[in-house]
């Protein structure tokens, strides 16, 4: 089968396309025929290895000190159909359009994946496709679905609430803005000029291109702050916090886990670098939105299987405008 194998950590350049041997199911697992993939934040973050401190060490002795020996295949998002299952598979069947994640085995940048039919911790699920979805749109849904859901439940939002979403205009922020509004939330979308239209499609009761306006400086205060940019800035967005709101930093590096620490101590804020458990309930929860037509995935740029690294280089070149899909096979 032809996969995208990670060669080294660093730059694009190392996900190279090969010929890599075809999984075969065991009893309880399921061989999915990969249609497509997508590219988030959290690929290239692996691909280069710049994880949060106490990540980055186990992560580079598990996956090989000097170069990627046991984690060859990235790729942490899927959807296909079923070629084969096991013969103690009861849920799925042969033929069946499915999508879902790969947990920390990764191995979506390939044609086929085999995953358990009812993965545990850690090992991703999968689930029937939603029919009004396409396979594209499928398999750029759970991540993005499960750290925004995770976000808006841990804070408690709803009716009435008041929302900030940095950085809106991504496959977080997309996924966010739609699954809020449709809790009745009062939704504030930052982001570039670009992507400003799309926000506003998109519900965002007020919507500021942070190229043109000094938001920083308001007056007012949300009770939720979603922030997937990071950066420097972050002490300053703090500001803008209710007294006991909700701070969610969904890439953070060690000066924000410092930040977190004195805040918790200084105020009744609650900072939050946390991501979401990958679970099947929760992925019932995201298609129940999408069947009555409240969220559906944000489509940016998709790129071929072959196109792995220029699809990772867009990525991480702050132009991209929701979700980035991979085409495996037509």
């Amino acid at each position: 089968m032809k996969a995208i194998v990670w060669e080294k950590y660093g730059p694009a350049e190392g996900l190279v396309l090969k010929e890599a041997a075809k999984p075969a199911p065991d009893d309880d697992e399921i061989l999915v025929k990969i249609r497509s993939a997508s590219v988030t934040a959290g690929d290239c973050e692996m691909r280069r290895l710049q994880l949060p401190l106490m990540l980055s060490l186990p992560v580079r002795i598990y996956a090989g000190l000097v170069r990627p020996k046991r984690i060859r295949i990235l790729g942490q998002e899927f959807s296909g159909d079923i070629e084969s299952v096991g013969k103690n598979v009861r849920m799925f069947k042969v033929g069946d359009a499915v999508y879902g994640t790969t947990g920390f085995g990764f191995g979506g940048y390939a044609e086929y994946k085999t995953i358990k039919e009812t993965p545990g911790d850690a090992e991703g699920v999968i689930s029937k496709k939603p029919e009004p979805l396409s396979y594209a749109e499928a398999a750029v849904l759970p991540t993005a679905g499960f750290e925004a859901l995770h976000y808006l439940r841990s804070a408690k939002i709803g009716k009435g609430d008041n929302v900030l979403i940095i950085g809106a205009g991504g496959s977080i922020g997309t996924t966010a803005l739609q699954i809020a509004k449709s809790l009745g939330v009062t939704v504030t979308a930052v982001d570039g000029t670009k992507k400003s239209n799309l926000l506003r499609t998109l519900g965002a009761d007020r919507v500021i291109d942070y190229t043109k306006e000094d938001y920083l400086n308001s007056d007012e205060r949300f009770d939720l702050i979603i922030d997937v940019v990071g950066r420097r800035q972050v002490a300053k967005r703090l500001k803008l916090l209710a007294k006991d709101g909700f701070y969610f930093l969904a890439y953070a590096g060690l000066r924000h886990i410092f930040l977190a620490w004195w805040t918790s101590l200084t105020s009744k804020k609650h900072f939050k670098i946390e991501s979401a458990n990958q679970r099947n309930e929760d992925l019932a929860y995201l298609e129940e939105l999408v069947n009555n037509g409240a969220f559906r995935p944000v489509m940016g740029k998709s790129f071929p299987l072959e196109e792995m690294a220029e699809a990772h280089r867009y990525a991480e070149s702050g132009e991209k405008l929701g979700n980035i899909a991979i085409i495996v096979r037509d």
